[in-house]
């Protein structure tokens, strides 16, 4: 790309911070109710989900953004709305609940908007969540709503369950007193990296493993055959790696080597496709994924080196430069393999933007404090008696 004149990035950002607020305030102006999904790229009309699905956090994690962005407490107030909704997906059998409530619920907490209720449902749910990690295997599993509507394994892996797991296990460690959770965060991380990511850095977005825990098998179930890199898997590798690569620096060589390979085979323009090296010119691009990537290689760079702030920079560019519509960030592609909005405004699109250009490094998972181990000792560990035990619901209330 052609070296941009200075101050270029602050002009980026001040575009993407302003348009995505105003998205913010139209939404909430409008009153979709329920959980914003995806949005006609024209219209701007919010499909809604009644109850939150696997996406159900990043509209409250907007409005966390928001409040922290602007210091308005209605922006928090309306976040805080969310909370009892998702509070009801706890126990839900779905290795995506880090996603619901790292970002609905415990985002508050770590830019410091919100306090002890949404303390109480991020526990709470982390907590549940550690209930489905397999010792052998060292990963959480998908549980059986993921088999039934997305074709996942149980037991098995699939990536897209590590982002927003490994911050939120490691803020319940730290909250609750929990240090095996924390533990289990890093330890999750590098399951993944050792039954999804192939060797050349791509990753695959799903895989089985034996009753010892080792790789029997991979398949991306979103990618046109399971040797193809679907654009989301990648971007969530990425990030659920940097975020884990803030637990434990040894972490950092896997998750530079899941960003080079990203680096190295997106388009020219800095904005992916749906997948990698997709048949056809005319392939719905992703920006949900773009942006995604851009979060992740926010969060990399103090760890692995300035020249993925770079590439952050040139992404979040190219995303303000062709992707704004009159809305929000439009070219996002849900799924394309179902038709289902190709091409459209995603809500995680525009949260991921909004956080890659405003709070991508500070948003990061906080290390436990005291006893926290190596990632050789928690790879080592095996919890004899199982993971940590649930409380029920009435002793999560409490």
């Amino acid at each position: 790309m052609p070296p941009r004149p200075p101050g270029r990035s602050h002009v980026v950002s001040d575009l993407l911070i302003s348009r995505l607020l105003a998205r913010v305030d139209e939404t909430l102006r409008t009153g979709p109710g329920g959980f914003p999904v995806y949005a006609d790229p024209v219209s701007g009309r919010w499909h809604v989900a009644d109850e939150p699905e696997w996406n159900g956090g990043f509209w409250p994690g907007l409005l966390w953004l928001a409040a922290a962005a602007t210091g308005e407490a209605r922006y928090a107030e309306a976040a805080t709305a969310c909370l009892e909704p998702l509070r009801a997906r706890a126990e839900a059998t779905t290795v995506l609940r880090g996603f619901m409530f790292w970002y609905g619920a415990a985002l508050g907490i770590r830019l410091g908007v919100t306090g002890e209720r949404a303390g109480e449902v991020a526990v709470a749910a982390a907590r549940s969540l550690a209930t489905s990690y397999v010792p052998a295997a060292q990963v959480l599993s998908p549980g059986q709503e993921d088999a039934t509507l997305y074709l996942w394994p149980s037991p098995g892996a699939c990536v897209d369950g590590l982002p927003g797991a490994v911050p939120l296990l490691a803020l319940a460690a730290r909250e609750d007193c929990e240090p095996d959770l924390g533990q289990m965060a890093v330890s999750y991380a590098a399951g993944i990296g050792r039954l999804c990511v192939r060797p050349d850095g791509s990753i695959s977005q799903a895989a089985t493993f034996d009753a010892a825990g080792r790789l029997a098998a991979q398949e991306s179930p979103n990618a046109s055959s399971d040797a193809g890199t679907w654009g989301r898997a990648q971007a969530w590798g990425m990030l659920g790696l940097a975020q884990a690569a803030h637990l434990s620096g040894e972490l950092t060589p896997l998750a530079a080597r899941v960003a080079d390979w990203y680096l190295a085979n997106v388009p020219a323009d800095r904005v992916c496709f749906w997948e990698f090296h997709p048949d056809g010119a005319d392939a719905p691009r992703d920006t949900s994924a773009t942006a995604i990537a851009a979060a992740a290689l926010v969060k990399l760079a103090p760890l692995a080196g300035g020249h993925y702030r770079t590439a952050a920079a040139e992404t979040l560019a190219a995303l303000a430069g062709h992707h704004l519509g009159a809305h929000g960030l439009v070219d996002g592609c849900y799924n394309a393999k179902k038709g289902l909005a190709s091409r459209h405004e995603l809500i995680w699109g525009d949260y991921f933007a909004l956080e890659a250009t405003r709070y991508g490094a500070a948003v990061t998972p906080v290390v436990p404090p005291r006893c926290y181990r190596s990632l050789r000792s928690a790879m080592a560990a095996r919890w004899e008696c199982g993971p940590p035990a649930s409380r029920s619901a009435d002793q999560a209330r409490r």
